[in-house]
């Protein structure tokens, strides 16, 4: 997750602030909450289907404009996003790993110690210690491949070609879990559009994103959504799986535009929030998991109290710690690393 604080992409900060508050949010619903109303849960559901797509859109979008204009030796920017996303990854799994066990009564997630368990952990993001980690490794390997997806955009017809096999790779995608092979080719796509849509955007964006534009997206997604639930469309995985791309891509284009237009008229909240959509991503379910167990867990607050409570916990801890932390005359880089602090 990069930030552009400046210049005409300022509208990509506040769709990242935007993604943080949806990733946070959807995170905010206490599981094994007999109490939980079915519509809460399938609101989260809805945001599943369009907040981390709209992250993976927007690395794809970055990686085309900043080529454009920095072209970096494509060995040291693996090697920095490597560093930068890999660290935090087995660092917090390390440190994470011995709670999780001891507290194995109070969390949903099959536990154990042994060297399996930890394999499974380290290989299998979906099962690490905070499964929202999956985003890391994934977004990775998308950028190891990203050399040959950017050299397929100087072909048109090529990387046409391309954009069918990722959609295809979207709707069909690889059932394995291991290395992230399953999450590569459903966020694939993605990251392919934002690069093919890019130059067009910036160049544009004034024209093609409109407010009844932006509104009709969300309504028709919502609409679409709540007609696949209800009818149970949902139960062929890969009439689901368009239905996630096409509801994912109807709520890009409206957050886009809100975007856009916080761009020209400025929102203070969402500009606390940038340079810091990263750190907040890493801390945030820590945090939040940690609230749940206290309150769900412990306490037994019904939802209605959790969930509030848990969307605040992941934040303003996060923000709290970097306001703080920011104030310290001596930061070591490792440790910015960890908490993927810029």
């Amino acid at each position: 997750m990069n930030t552009i604080s400046g210049g005409k992409l300022k509208f990509i900060s506040y769709a990242y602030a935007i993604g943080a508050i949806l990733v946070v949010l959807g995170h905010s619903t206490p599981t094994g909450n007999s109490d939980l109303p079915i519509f809460v849960d399938k609101i989260r559901t809805f945001i599943y289907c369009f907040h981390m797509p709209l992250f993976f859109f927007i690395a794809g979008f970055l990686l085309k404009y900043t080529t454009d204009k920095n072209k970096k030796p494509y060995g040291r920017f693996i090697k920095n996003k490597a560093i930068r996303f890999l660290t935090p990854y087995f660092v917090l799994s390390a440190i994470g790993i011995l709670p999780k066990i001891l507290l194995a009564n109070f969390v949903n997630d099959d536990v154990s110690f042994d060297i399996h368990y930890v394999f499974e952990t380290i290989f299998d993001p979906r099962l690490n210690v905070w499964g929202h980690f999956w985003f890391l490794p994934t977004l990775l390997f998308i950028y190891v491949i990203s050399y040959l997806i950017l050299k397929c955009y100087n072909h048109k017809i090529l990387y046409c070609l391309l954009l069918v096999l990722v959609f295809i790779l979207a709707v069909f995608p690889i059932d394995s879990d291991w290395f992230a092979i399953k999450d590569i080719c459903t966020e694939l796509i993605y990251f392919c559009i934002g690069i093919f849509s890019c130059n067009y955007i910036v160049e544009n964006r004034h024209k093609i994103f409109r407010l009844p534009n932006a509104m009709s997206s969300i309504i028709i997604a919502i609409i679409y959504y709540v007609y696949m639930t209800v009818n149970n469309f949902f139960w062929q995985n890969w009439i689901r799986n368009i239905s996630v791309i096409i509801i994912a891509f109807l709520m890009i284009y409206a957050i886009l535009y809100f975007s856009i237009l916080f761009e020209q008229k400025g929102n203070k909240w969402l500009d606390v929030l940038d340079g810091k959509t990263f750190s907040i991503y890493i801390l945030s379910w820590p945090c939040q998991a940690a609230v749940e167990v206290f309150l769900n867990r412990v306490l037994q607050m019904y939802w209605y109290i959790t969930l509030p409570v848990m969307f605040m916990a992941g934040l303003i801890i996060p923000l709290l710690f970097l306001h703080f932390y920011k104030k310290l005359k001596h930061q070591p880089k490792f440790v910015n690393l960890v908490f993927g602090v810029n």
